[in-house]
């Protein structure tokens, strides 16, 4: 039965993490979970860990860092599986205070209720507070161990006055003309660009995670003209930069949950689990047959019945030490309790009784803590959980191994298939066999992930039923066949790996060419990132003067100048590349007889656009034809110009197979299909508690079904990321500047709208209103 506090629990979940200035980290959780002080401890860890590298991102792409960010917690599961007590969403609030940093997550019952602003000074009121704590424990006769136990202690106290306030409704929104405007509602903010992308989940990832793909980006028409247009640009983001802060949010929210996930996690329990399940392989070993999975089902309920046996023996000699009216310390009373156990038991069951002393022990540390005082009969209600703990356990196990065999089966299944298909590749030549494997590789991860999917579907009611799993099986291969391969695209790294492999007996003579090809279409990419990211064209807008600037061939020339010393250092093949086309858009000013008067807005818009265009383009399998034809006819060696055009020759050869060689595996894939014979199992007892050295029924259990959590995915709504600005650009700012990033979801869509308050705080165009 779930208690009132445990309910609460359920729906609100905390966890809070303190960086000190001299890097001790310290925090604390709150929630439906029962955990040792050294987990929680690593959990704060990685909670500041994800902080930092989040806000460096941050830092790097927009000139900002994180203000705040809610996700919706979205449940997986069927509705009727639902229930009242999962949290609805996740609100990552960071604190700062001089050199001292935090980072709360909180899970609550609702979305869009919180006073981000409100909760915002709390926590940086509780920064404010350590930061005096750490001052005071400035004290020569305490060694660090020492004040890391002092701020161990108030992390607590802190995080349980976060938690007051939170369940409390003290930040939440105040009635509708009751409260002034905060500066990140939408009404106080200017849209400058949206971002339409398509939802996709990877169920098979590990936290799960939600993917946005096919994205579509549009610039919105901002009220700002001439000098107030070229100071809004200084700190407006670009796509790129959008795209990658968008992409980390939804990797940053997984990490954020799968922590939060894991704080939901009773040890006790776990520990039972485990015990429980090493009994059950013990037990199974014993057994020499060749089984089927439902005899083996009702092997594994014989064998839970013969530990819930041991177990009630058990429970009854514990209840007779309760009622013994022992008195001492908790300590003590452990340490009586333990002998009276051993001593009252006889040779046969001392072995196994010994071992549900230590987990019953464990429990009841977790339950009650340091008491110098107290009767035996005081343990009762501790030992009642236990108990509870373990007979909800037997069930659990009972519950979820039909669950975890149709999972075997089908994924087991799935490999046997992709075995079958990379089988069938070795008689290819090596290029179609290396370009094979490519394509099945991401096939194996697009089927896994529809299994995932397929499972979540299942009723958990459900026996085991092989012949209902193959022919599910089946039906998921044949209804994502042509979903998965309509989608599939070869790029121009694959093609130039499967030309290389052609020219494997010539390969050393043009190695270093070839290499270099191998990193064209990613540093592309990355260097057009790095161009459009905030710490470059942004600072460069921000030290040349607006009006030096305003023309495209200044403008190109200057950036080429700049762009030069911010690459020399990095040790990039392609960035001289990339600087050519830096003069290539000067160039297309040189011949152009009509002279446009140009505004520096109409420029950098027209810069982006080229290199975004001209990025594009060129990741084109056909346009790297041209970049070869260019590239070959600068080299001076005829040997090795020979080799480069026999390369181009291959290339240009190998570009019908983009289509071609897909709907070959195609063929294939659905060919070995109708030759795979799926045969019912018949095995050694234990070897159906395992898939393979890194998932078994344990672990299985473990992430299905002790994180209380796992059927939740959080999708965020809001990112309100603070601009940092410089002293001298506060002067042009009457408060805080702030960038938001609103996600609306319909179906499998999602809108991204990219605003900012520039136009309530920027001093010049108040002026001019």
């Amino acid at each position: 039965m779930i208690t009132t506090r445990e309910l609460i629990n359920y729906q609100f979940s905390l966890i809070f993490g303190y960086s000190s200035p001299k890097d001790l980290i310290v925090g604390d959780i709150i929630g439906p979970g029962k955990l040792t002080r050294t987990k929680v401890n690593k959990l704060a860890e990685k909670v500041i860990q994800f902080l930092r590298m989040y806000n460096a991102i941050l830092r790097d792409h927009t000139g900002s860092e994180i203000f705040s960010i809610e996700y919706e917690l979205y449940n997986i599961v069927d509705e009727h599986a639902s229930t009242k007590i999962y949290p609805k969403s996740m609100l990552m609030i960071p604190g700062k205070y001089k050199d001292c940093e935090s980072l709360l997550v909180t899970l609550k019952p609702d979305t869009g209720y919180i006073d981000i602003h409100k909760s915002k000074k709390s926590v940086d009121k509780i920064n404010e507070l350590f930061y005096e704590i750490e001052e005071f424990t400035e004290r020569p006769e305490l060694n660090l161990e020492e004040k890391s136990d002092v701020l161990k202690k108030f992390v607590i106290r802190f995080s349980k006055k976060l938690f007051g306030e939170l369940t409390e409704d003290k930040w939440n929104k105040k009635l509708v003309g009751l409260s002034k405007s905060l500066p990140t509602e939408e009404k106080m903010l200017t849209p400058h660009a949206s971002l339409l992308s398509d939802v996709d989940i990877l169920w098979n990832k590990k936290p799960k995670e939600i993917l946005f793909k096919n994205s579509k980006f549009n610039k919105t028409q901002t009220p700002y003209q001439d000098h107030i247009a070229n100071e809004h640009l200084k700190f407006t983001l670009s796509e790129p930069s959008i795209k990658f802060v968008v992409d980390r949010t939804l990797k940053f929210g997984s990490n954020l949950l799968m922590l939060a996930n894991t704080g939901t996690i009773d040890e006790s329990q776990e520990r039972i689990i485990k015990f429980i399940i090493r009994t059950l392989e013990k037990k199974l070993n014993k057994e020499s047959n060749l089984l089927n999975g439902n005899i083996l089902i009702e092997n594994v309920d014989n064998c839970l019945k013969e530990i819930e046996s041991e177990l009630n023996l058990f429970l009854k000699q514990s209840t007779s030490f309760l009622s013994s009216g022992e008195r001492g310390s908790l300590t003590e009373i452990q340490q009586k309790y333990k002998s009276s156990m051993l001593t009252g038991s006889n040779p046969e069951q001392r072995d196994i009784f010994s071992i549900y002393i230590d987990l019953a022990l464990f429990s009841i540390s977790n339950i009650i803590q340091g008491k110098e005082k107290m009767i035996a009969i005081e343990l009762q209600s501790a030992f009642n959980y236990f108990s509870e703990l373990f007979y909800s356990n037997i069930s659990l196990i009972k519950k979820t191994l039909p669950e975890f065999l149709s999972y075997r089966k089908l994924y087991l299944v799935a490999q046997n298939l992709i075995n079958h298909v990379r089988s069938s590749l070795t008689t290819e030549k090596k290029p179609a066999n290396v370009l094979g494997n490519s394509i099945l590789d991401k096939f194996e991860s697009f089927i896994l992930n529809q299994i995932e999917i397929a499972l979540e579907q299942f009723s958990k009611s459900q026996q085991y039923d092989e012949d209902r799993l193959i022919g599910i099986f089946k039906k998921i291969i044949l209804e994502n066949l042509d979903i998965f391969f309509e989608k599939i695209e070869l790029n121009i790294g694959e093609l130039v790996s499967f030309v290389e492999i052609q020219m494997e007996s010539k390969f050393s003579k043009i190695k270093p060419h070839l290499e270099k090809f191998e990193k064209y279409s990613f540093e592309l990419k990355y260097l057009l990132n790095y161009i459009l990211r905030y710490s470059t064209i942004n600072r460069f807008l921000k030290e040349e003067n607006e009006r030096e600037i305003a023309d495209p061939v200044t403008f190109a020339n200057k950036f080429h100048r700049f762009l030069e010393r911010r690459i020399g250092g990095i040790d990039l093949v392609w960035k001289e590349y990339i600087l050519n086309w830096v003069r290539d858009y000067a160039k297309r000013f040189f011949q152009m007889k009509e002279q446009k008067v140009w505004s520096l807005k109409d420029t950098y818009s027209d810069f982006i656009n080229y290199l975004e265009e001209r990025e594009k383009k060129e990741q084109e399998i056909e346009s790297f034809l041209f970049f070869l034809d260019n590239y070959i006819a600068k080299i001076a060696d005829s040997e090795v110009k020979n080799l480069l055009l026999e390369f181009y020759e291959l290339y240009h050869y190998c570009i019908s197979i983009r289509t071609d060689f897909p709907k070959y595996m195609f063929n294939k894939i659905r060919t070995e299909l109708n030759l795979l014979t799926i045969e019912k199992e018949s095995l050694s007892p234990v070897d159906y508690l395992n898939i393979n050295e890194e998932v078994s029924f344990l672990t299985y259990i473990d992430e299905k079904r002790l994180k209380f959590f796992s059927s939740l995915i959080p999708k965020p709504t809001t990112v309100i990321m603070q601009h940092q600005l410089t002293n001298e650009e506060k002067d042009l700012f009457i408060s805080d500047l702030y960038h938001v990033l609103n996600f609306k979801y319909w179906h499998n869509k999602v809108k991204i709208d990219v605003l900012d308050n520039f136009k309530e705080v920027y001093r010049e165009w108040l002026k001019d209103v």
